[in-house]
């Protein structure tokens, strides 16, 4: 939807500090990093509390980014795949601080990169010893009681033995309770414009003036600011849930190199995601739908990876947030002064959300280059 003049000349308009747009994991948790530091926020969403993609994932909380520490070595560089990793136990050190250990749905739970093929295998050795010679906690095993061993294909899995998994609904209905600020919902963003020393947003019902805005919509930048289109791009992912009550899983999965993935939620249904690699072509952009050739194949994996062939509980899909290079990114948006973006979690918002959100906060008020600046693009 567009703006147009009536509708602008006719609404209240609302002076504000900072406004947040998004209210998903990244865009609360900077709310709430903002509030601490004493800043005034207005948070708005155009759906609600978790309209998009944060409350549609598997609800990992892993450490790790979307490739192995081993191959994030060879494309980031050492120094930055081990902050990144760190920055993803931080992560999930700054959650359990404000107590998410609480909610009944929160597990402590390993998570397991587990190899199908030589290839990753070798990849997943080297990670291991690197992680090591890095002062990383990490576990190896080559079988277990899980079912994963006794369908044949597994060939070894790292363990992250700090990771942890969750309803990830419950999570940000969490964190948002903290909050001053409520949010908004409703209010979908339909024009951003910077008017003077001031940025202005149009919502249906209100125009808000804001000295700066955080721009935490992660897959959807695009849609409110196209000239920074070529730094997120929408990936579908879709998922199901499968009722297993024979089943137990005492890890959660991550396979095929996080093509696939697969955990046991706390009231025993299995969780499984991914197969959007072999349909890469067609698992994009906005639409939020499930198709069968999909789920088809999140079904036959389940059987034959776990021996699950329960019911289907429930299908799902969300849209993700890709960056070019992976590592999520934050910094000003340009031509737009006053803006700022936060996103592009290549599939690892929960692991990674909570401790970007909290250096996009900093940013915001003290500009300086960071490791996930936009700048990196154009070099």
């Amino acid at each position: 939807m567009s703006a147009s003049w009536w509708m602008r000349a006719v609404q209240p308009v609302c002076e504000a500090e900072v406004v947040v747009v998004g209210a998903g994991i990244c865009g609360v948790s900077a709310a709430l990093a903002l509030e601490a530091a004493g800043h005034a926020v207005v948070l708005l969403d155009r759906a609600g509390l978790g309209g998009g993609a944060s409350v549609r994932n598997a609800g990992f909380l892993m450490r790790g980014a979307a490739e192995c520490y081993a191959e994030a070595c060879r494309l980031y560089g050492r120094d930055t795949a081990r902050a990144l990793w760190r920055l993803t136990e931080e992560n999930l050190a700054a959650l359990d601080a404000h107590g998410i250990g609480a909610l009944a749905s929160v597990q402590r739970v390993p998570s397991a990169l587990l190899a199908l093929d030589a290839d990753e295998l070798e990849d997943l050795e080297r990670s291991r010893a690197w992680l090591e010679e890095d002062g990383f906690a990490v576990g190896w095993e080559r079988g277990g009681r899980d079912p994963v061993w006794r369908s044949g294909r597994a060939l070894g899995a790292l363990i992250n033995p700090g990771d942890a998994a969750c309803n990830p609904v419950e999570v940000l209905a969490f964190l948002a309770s903290k909050l001053r600020a409520r949010v908004e919902a409703d209010a979908e963003v339909l024009a951003l414009e910077v008017a003077g020393p001031k940025v202005e947003l149009v919502t249906r019902r209100v125009r808000y003036r804001a000295e700066r805005v955080l721009v935490a919509t992660n897959a959807y930048l695009a849609q409110l600011v196209p000239s920074a289109a070529a730094w997120v791009s929408p990936r579908r992912g879709q998922m199901l849930a499968l009722e297993a009550p024979s089943v137990t899983l005492t890890r959660s999965y991550y396979v095929n190199r996080g093509s696939e993935y697969f955990r046991q939620a706390a009231d025993g249904a299995v969780v499984v995601g991914g197969f959007r690699t072999p349909e890469a072509a067609t698992e994009v952009g906005y639409d939020d739908r499930v198709t069968a050739s999909v789920q088809s194949s999140l079904e036959g994996f389940a059987r034959e990876m776990l021996g699950v062939d329960g019911r289907v509980l429930t299908r799902w899909s969300g849209v993700m947030g890709f960056s070019p290079d992976g590592l999520p990114i934050v910094g000003a948006v340009p031509g737009f002064a006053g803006v700022y973006f936060a996103g592009g979690f290549t599939g690892h918002g929960m692991s990674m959300g909570y401790k970007v959100a909290e250096l996009a906060a900093e940013v915001m008020f003290s500009p300086r280059e960071t490791l996930f600046s936009p700048g990196r693009f154009a070099q």
